[in-house]
């Protein structure tokens, strides 16, 4: 019997994982999440004393620009680590993104230098920021995805607390010593400085260190060369997916003012507040279990529960988060953010969809499938931004535009769901895991720390 059709035979013997098991596995993730966003919301009330909503406007644009070139700064090779299983193999994938994240820094720096003098007055400071943040962005990916390769879920965990905790805190700092607007953003990448510290101290050895140092150049350019698909398609399908998440922002500010940004940024803050939370932790969840076993039966089985838990606890929840917006954003922000509680009724939908779709989203990624990843992104980028910007060309007012974005959004994030289904039924086995000396799913080695 050949190893495919072992393989194969086995399938109908693996039943689908309880949901207590993901519940016990995603726990210690959620925890820390919970704790982290919890604090972030807590002090969002405050925070909308302590700055203006035009301060929130020019952080919501700084961030979503931050976002979306954070997340290619790395040329997407952060998620290659995911398929390493020689150690020195490791070091090389580091080395090659530390080369793109340096180099993606300085055109991105360049590129806004020379478009300082077509940049608005209260931007122009984010010429320098912005790929300081994105730099700081694709290396907390980078560890990161280290982190969850060699199964050190607790320090993962703790760093998603550490995150958001210590930005919300510098920015009730700053805030209360009357340090400006701009304070939000310079809170933002100290605490990218504080979590890389931390998570760096705690994963990475000295030996570490000195095996990405001495890895070969030649080796990293040869990796770049065997893993062409990560640039190829995962970056236009990352900068699909991420503008879907953070370009509204930027175009809402652009075509209805600053204001209106920040009222946008707030609303999807809270929104997406449940799918931080849980949705994804249960997608790192999904790529643990992808490392300890690729069988059919045991991935469906898998997707299956986690489909059920976003469905309970995040997408029900967000739904309700909508219908009772109108209700708590007075009492808790003032007068002066009405509009955000509309706009969360608007996107509450939309929502909904994207914490079933989230727990699924690296499905792509792990059976090296971008080119279909980036398929589904165009299109949910067609459905997003075609009636955002048909809505605003027709003169609509901003909230029947959010309004119809959202729909089309809530049909994209269905469409994501189904291709991840798909591919799931369809490719077996995750990467080519019967085929000799290709790349497969990183097993812990002997030699790294055990899942705590």
């Amino acid at each position: 019997m050949s190893y495919s059709e072992f393989l194969r035979s086995r399938e109908g013997q693996v039943t689908a994982s309880p949901i207590r098991k993901i519940v016990r596995a995603a726990s210690g993730v959620s925890a820390m999440a919970i704790a982290g966003q919890l604090i972030l919301v807590a002090t969002i009330p405050i925070l909308a004393r302590l700055y203006s909503p035009a301060d929130f406007g020019v952080f919501t644009i700084y961030l979503s620009t931050v976002n979306i070139l954070g997340a290619v700064a790395a040329l997407r090779f952060e998620p290659s680590l995911y398929g390493v299983k020689e150690t020195e193999q490791t070091y090389v994938t580091v080395k090659l993104i530390l080369l793109a994240v340096l180099t993606t820094g300085v055109l991105t720096f360049a590129a806004g230098q020379l478009l300082l003098d077509l940049t608005p007055v209260q931007l122009k400071h984010l010429v320098w920021l912005v790929p300081m943040g994105m730099s700081g962005a694709a290396l907390v990916e980078t560890m990161n995805c280290w982190a969850l390769r060699a199964g050190l879920l607790r320090d993962f965990a703790v760093g998603r607390l550490i995150l958001p905790t210590t930005m919300a805190l510098l920015q009730l700092v700053f805030g209360f010593a009357n340090l400006g607007g701009e304070a939000m953003i310079h809170a933002h990448i100290l605490s990218q400085f504080v979590f890389l510290a931390f998570l760096g101290h705690r994963i990475l050895s000295w030996d570490d260190v000195r095996g990405i140092y001495r890895a070969p150049w030649r080796s990293a350019l040869d990796k770049a060369r065997r893993e062409y698909k990560f640039p190829l398609f995962d970056i236009p399908a990352t900068l699909g997916s991420y503008a879907i998440n953070n370009l509204p922002a930027i175009l809402v500010g652009s075509l209805f003012g600053a204001a209106f940004a920040g009222y946008l940024g707030v609303a999807s803050r809270l929104v997406t507040g449940p799918i931080v939370l849980i949705a994804t932790p249960l997608s790192n969840v999904f790529v643990a279990e992808a490392n300890k076993n690729s069988n059919r039966g045991h991935m469906l089985g898998i997707a299956k529960g986690l489909l059920i838990l976003a469905a309970g606890l995040t997408a029900l929840p967000i739904l309700a988060l909508g219908l009772a917006a109108p209700y708590l954003v007075v009492p808790l922000l003032g007068e002066a953010w009405i509009p955000t509680a509309q706009i969360m009724t608007a996107l509450a939908f939309m929502g909904a969809v994207q914490a079933l779709s989230t727990p699924l989203s690296d499905v792509p990624t792990l059976l090296r499938r971008q080119e279909v990843r980036l398929v589904v992104d165009a299109a949910r980028m067609v459905l997003v931004f075609g009636p955002l910007l048909a809505g605003a060309k027709a003169g609509w007012e901003p909230i029947d535009v959010i309004y119809l974005m959202a729909i089309g959004g809530t049909v994209g994030f269905a469409l994501k769901t189904a291709a991840s289904l798909y591919l799931l039924k369809r490719d077996a086995e995750l990467a080519q895991a019967t085929v000799p000396g290709s790349y497969t799913i990183a097993r812990k080695e002997p030699h790294e720390a055990p899942v705590e």
